[in-house]
């Protein structure tokens, strides 16, 4: 691994969260980047994304990732975020990244994610679906490791599916489990989040991953990114097209590990970064607040006067 000077810009498009038409409708008519990109998403998809999302009530419905993914490209270009050294993707938050980077060109990247959450939805219609993933704070390593040997010891499958941070952790298990799962995270002192469903990042989902490079993937040609790319599943640097096509497909059953991401970045120098998207968390991290000086772009701010 290549150590750069201090002082490196890198842009962080988040995970995506909820995505409803009150976060992003006035960002999507009043910025002129943002229609002009949503302009060019309705002709790929053959319907206009705005209309779609007003109705949808699915906050992860294929309408609210092409959005979020769309917004997040949109703002990039809002914000004249330039000369930046280095760029991450969390979670889904790597489409935005991998097209940043170039990997793929705008148009093809909105009908990857469009075809990528279809495929998703139709697999998790089928299979899984007594799985959830939930997310908690305020729980250390070691007292994770006693929370999962209860689960462990009841023969109950689980996987770890996100190291947040240092004390923060998504966890994949069945929903019959989560009631006590969630009470013994409480007697330890810790604090539940959010569950997810339909669930993410776990290697039972191995079959969801052979899919969508088979169904989906296969029809696309990925170019080497044009700056480094941090995986999110392990730190490396995705600097080809072969490791960027191994990355987008190890997000559906690999963890998602952000202290690692945040370790590369400040070993590559990396000082600075802008978190674009809606990002409830990251911005927030002990790990992350440790490192970087940190600047959020997010929809509300492009509706903002400039000062």
């Amino acid at each position: 691994m290549t150590i750069v000077e201090p002082g490196g810009d890198a842009v962080v498009f988040p995970a995506m969260g909820p995505s409803r038409f009150a976060d992003f409708g006035r960002f999507m008519v009043v910025d002129a980047t943002a229609r002009k990109l949503f302009a060019v998403a309705d002709e790929v998809l053959g319907y206009r994304v705005f209309d779609e999302l007003r109705v949808s009530e699915d906050d992860y419905a294929e309408v609210a990732q092409v959005t979020s993914f769309v917004a997040s490209l949109a703002l990039v270009e809002w914000s004249g975020l330039s000369g930046e050294t280095h760029c991450a993707g969390v979670s889904f938050g790597k489409m935005a990244a991998a097209a940043h980077a170039g990997v793929l060109p705008f148009e093809e990247a909105v009908r990857l994610v469009a075809e990528t959450a279809r495929c998703e939805r139709d697999y998790f219609a089928e299979r899984h679906t007594d799985i959830v993933t939930h997310s908690f704070v305020k729980v250390t390593a070691e007292t994770l490791d006693t929370l999962l040997a209860v689960l462990a010891d009841a023969d109950e499958w689980f996987e770890i599916s996100s190291y947040l941070d240092r004390d923060m952790f998504m966890v994949s298990l069945s929903e019959r489990a989560l009631t006590g799962f969630k009470r013994r995270i409480t007697e330890v002192g810790g604090y539940s989040l959010y569950t997810m469903r339909p669930p993410a990042h776990a290697g039972i989902f191995g079959e969801l991953r052979e899919r969508v490079d088979r169904e989906v993937l296969s029809g696309y040609r990925l170019r080497d990114p044009l700056l480094p790319i941090v995986s999110d599943q392990d730190g490396s640097l995705v600097t080809s097209a072969e490791q960027a096509r191994e990355w987008i497909l190890g997000g559906f059953t690999r963890p998602m590990r952000w202290p690692g991401v945040v370790d590369t970045l400040a070993a590559q120098g990396v000082r600075r970064i802008s978190v674009v998207g809606r990002d409830r968390l990251l911005r927030r991290l002990k790990c992350t607040v440790d490192n970087f000086a940190t600047t959020t772009v997010a929809p509300e701010s492009a509706l903002r006067p400039r000062s």
